[in-house]
């Protein structure tokens, strides 16, 4: 999707520049939730970047049990499983404007209470995690947003496998499943052509016995990967090779304060920062002695290492949280107390500060936050070596992509050109001015 930024400058000599006041931008999200409560399957909600607010919750598409929600990249389609038995992974197409979901159709899930699913960054396959049963699946997406057909599918053996979280890697061409009841981490060759899983050379990664691995979540460099165990709150750091879909342990942090028995908690959720600098992951308490939080950690821009930070409370039994793609946000979903809390994000030290505002949603499970009007960049320039201009972008976003365009008048039925298109995240751009008028005037396009 594209937002055409109103931001413009002109430039007089090299001096004189104007530019519009940034945009902060709304995010929505969806919320996944448990069906077994007074929740009827999949809602909406909205976050106010600038003002740091939340909007209503509103049924968006009724499911049974849709505890965890994937987002198409392109954003029109949207999947989730339905964790019970038999299993099955239902697709929606999004309307544009409300943001509501149209039942599309289902397919099985090739096993019992599935409770993750990633689609692949081609759009074209879902891959889904059956917990109970212990396997992988993938369902091929048609061109239309519905599911085609299974694909592939890969049960795990031994004693009580529960496969608990599909992700893929930067490339799209290695997966990883980690696997609860086994104490390993899956690795298999990806085709995206086909929606194959392939199981790469070595299988899996053994991990520390009764550990067990919950969820994965890579760096924005995909140079390390983190795990966090469920059974022994705990967060393992590894370094990833992106060659051979290797991983390789190197760090096993406690994800509690000092003095608390992995006994009494379950941790649940992982996530990276969008910056790369900061982890966060989720405790849940199984009893009065438990705790209740999401535990802080600072990164080593070298090594990937983690120091804990914080130890940030939360209400009963955080499941699922998401950071918002600007990174100034966590949202969490409070399974146990049936509310969904904001969190700002100190982009400093990353530590987080809960916020006065919460909503009400029974049994919620999963976050999936999504740009609905991005952040709108300032335009700003100086003057370069040999008569080109340095464009930088204020406001930006590493999660959005920005194209620069040109325009040799200023009447508002002045013709732009493009000139450069941005990597994902990139705000700096060196052009050239060779216009006889001795002005520059620029505009940028937002890509999320």
């Amino acid at each position: 999707m594209q937002a055409v930024v109103a931001a413009w400058l002109v430039l007089c000599g090299t001096r004189d520049s104007r530019a519009a006041s940034p945009a902060a931008g709304v995010e929505g999200f969806y919320i996944g939730a448990y069906t077994s409560g007074a929740s009827k399957g999949i809602y909406k909600a909205s976050l106010d970047l600038g003002a740091g607010t939340l909007g209503p919750t509103n049924l968006a598409g009724t499911d049974s049990n849709p505890s965890f929600v994937a987002l198409h990249p392109n954003h029109k389609f949207l999947y989730a499983v339905s964790e019970q038995t038999p299993g099955y992974v239902t697709a929606y197409s999004i309307d544009p404007t409300t943001r509501n979901l149209t039942y599309l159709n289902q397919l099985s899930s090739g096993g019992n209470s599935p409770v993750d699913l990633v689609v692949d960054n081609a759009g074209t396959s879902v891959l889904a995690a059956n917990y109970n049963s212990g396997s992988v699946v993938v369902l091929s997406i048609l061109a239309n947003g519905s599911l085609g057909s299974q694909t592939s599918f890969d049960q795990h053996t031994g004693t009580g496998p529960l496969c608990h979280c599909v992700a893929l890697d930067a490339s799209n061409q290695f997966a990883f499943v980690c696997d609860k009841g086994l104490d390993r981490i899956y690795s298999y060759q990806f085709n995206p052509a086909q929606g194959t899983l392939t199981a790469n050379n070595p299988p899996w990664t053994t991990v520390a016995t009764g550990s067990g691995p919950r969820h994965l979540a890579f760096d924005p460099q995909y140079q390390h990967a983190y795990v966090i165990c469920e059974l022994s709150s705990t967060l393992i750091a590894f370094n990833y090779n992106a060659q051979t879909g290797v991983l390789t342990a190197f760090q096993t942090n406690s994800t509690l304060p000092a003095g608390r028995s992995a006994g009494n908690n379950a941790a649940a959720e992982i996530a990276v920062h969008p910056s790369g600098k900061f982890v966060y992951g989720s405790n849940r308490a199984n009893n009065s002695n438990g705790t209740n939080s999401v535990a802080v950690y600072t990164v080593d821009s070298g090594t990937g290492a983690l120091t804990l930070a914080q130890q940030a409370p939360t209400g009963a039994t955080p499941r699922n949280f998401a950071i918002d793609p600007t990174g100034a946000f966590c949202i969490v979903a409070n399974q146990g107390s049936n509310s969904v809390v904001l969190y700002a994000i100190n982009p400093a030290t990353g530590l987080l500060t809960m916020q006065a505002q919460s909503l009400a949603v029974s049994m919620p499970v999963c976050i999936v936050p999504f740009f609905t009007q991005p952040p709108q960049p300032v335009i700003g320039l100086s003057p370069a070596a040999n008569g080109a201009f340095q464009v930088g972008l204020g406001n930006g976003c590493g999660a959005l992509t920005y194209q620069l365009y040109q325009a040799t008048a200023l009447g508002s039925d002045a013709a732009w050109n493009p000139l450069a298109c941005g990597a994902c995240g990139q705000t700096n751009f060196l052009l050239t001015n060779n216009l006889p008028q001795g002005f520059f005037r620029a505009a940028v396009v937002t890509n999320y």
